[in-house]
């Protein structure tokens, strides 16, 4: 199962590119649909960061990123990276980092 922290449902509403709507929906399906057999490179564990995992529509051809954790037998889209730059990939795993504590249990 896979399930939305409401900040970063939010942060869906605003991509506004149905192309790369579309690609992030699908990866995520994958994820729903595969779960924990899910590799690179459509996914990436991100070194150092505690259960965080990147998710990589297209096979990391876009952009577009979902950084993700796996809370029990669920997984969390915790913050979205919607930009080509690295200040919005801090601030997505900044966001990740803050969301995590409420979904899993250290």
């Amino acid at each position: 199962m896979v399930m939305w922290d409401a900040d970063a449902a939010a942060e869906l509403a605003s991509l506004t590119s149905k192309e790369e709507k579309k690609a992030l929906l699908n990866a995520i399906d994958k994820l729903r649909q595969l779960g924990e057999r899910l590799v690179p490179p459509h996914m990436k564990p991100l070194k150092g960061e505690s259960g965080l995992r990147e998710l990589r529509p297209r096979q990391g051809r876009t952009h577009v990123r979902a950084i993700y954790v796996r809370a029990g037998d669920q997984y969390v889209i915790l913050s979205l990276c919607l930009k080509p730059d690295k200040a919005d990939w801090e601030a997505a795993l900044a966001a990740a980092r803050d969301r995590t504590s409420l979904y899993t249990t250290k």
